[in-house]
Formats: structure tokens, sequence, C-alpha cells
């Protein structure tokens, strides 16, 4: 079975673009912004926090600046958005369940899941703070998957490409890997 190319690349999100407004993926830091206005970054950004959800994806510095640049309507900017934020956790791997009926927190002190993240990346790579703030959440998801793995040592299950592409053969909408017979080699 070999995956869609598309999917190899989603824990490096690409920069999306609504209008002349271009929206960098989610980072930890732009996590953490978002948390600071009130955005779930699970839950639909409302028409309210659309324009200040887009000036932190966009990395922007001056709000009244961005609000004089910003070309675009606000539903292809909302499409933006959501491509945005669903790039964003397009590679969680949800953890295992704990053995002997434990349960697991993932901000035990309140941290918030971003500064966790952060100092998980920090700890398991050696990387600076602001190298860590600033990395792409899809991104980071891959990586703790990969250690998961890594240090469970076994397949930990189907990775995000092998579920997305599992999803698209149910629904129909991949294509199956075919054998052409002259060669005898998948094409």
């Amino acid at each position: 079975m070999i995956p869609p190319v598309e999917n190899a690349l989603a824990a490096f999100p690409p920069s999306r673009r609504a209008g002349n407004v271009v929206l960098r993926p989610l980072t930890l830091a732009g996590a953490v912004r978002l948390g600071e206005i009130g955005v779930d970054c699970g839950a639909p950004v409302g028409r309210d926090k659309l324009m200040e959800v887009a000036f932190i994806l966009s990395g922007g510095r001056e709000w009244r600046r961005f609000l004089r640049q910003a070309k675009c309507g606000l539903s292809e900017l909302s499409r933006a958005v959501e491509t945005v934020l669903n790039d964003a956790f397009a590679t969680f791997v949800k953890p295992p369940a704990p053995s002997k009926g434990g349960t697991i927190h993932l901000t035990p002190h309140g941290l918030g899941w971003p500064i966790e993240y952060a100092e998980w990346l920090c700890a398991e790579y050696g990387w600076g703070w602001r190298e860590a703030i600033e990395t792409p959440v899809a991104t980071v998801y891959a990586l703790v998957a990969a250690a998961r793995q890594r240090n469970r040592g076994g397949h930990g299950g189907l990775d995000y490409i092998e579920r997305r592409y599992v999803a698209e053969l149910k629904a129909g909408t991949a294509s199956p890997v075919r054998l052409d017979k002259r060669k005898e080699k998948a094409v």
C-alpha cells in the first residue's frame, strides 16, 4: 500500500494565502496567542475573532497596518484560517491509554499544551526555547509520534499518513495500487 504523496509532507505544512494575506503554519507560540484571545484551536473560529486569528497566523506585528493592508473576502479568509488550523492537527496521534486505569494529564501544572510541548522539544532534542516555541504544531505532533514509536521499540499502530489513506480507501476516494503485469512491479 503506497500512501498518497501529498500526505508525506503533512508534518511540514505550507503557508496559505487569502487574497494578499499570507497565513503561516500554526506554531506553539501562535497557539499560546490564540488562547490569550480566547480561541480554542480545536473549535470553529467565530466571525468576531476571524481577523485577530488571521493577524496572529500572519505573524503581523502592527494591528492597524494589518487591517489597512489585508485585501480579501471574509469567506476566503475563513477558509484559509480553517485550513491552517486543520493542517496544524493533521499529524496528531492520540496517545495510548495508560495502563492500570491511570490518567494522562498533558498539563499537570496548568501551563497549557503548547508550553508543555515546547519544553519537551527542548528536553528531547536540546533545542533552544525560541526554536521550540516557533515550531509548527504539525511538526511537533509528528516528532512526538516518532519519539513514542522509538521509545516503545516497535510499531505504534497506524501513523497519520496511514490513517488518512485507510480513510480514503473506505470512502472510495483513494486509487488502489495496480500491478503492471508486463514489468511485475507496482506503478
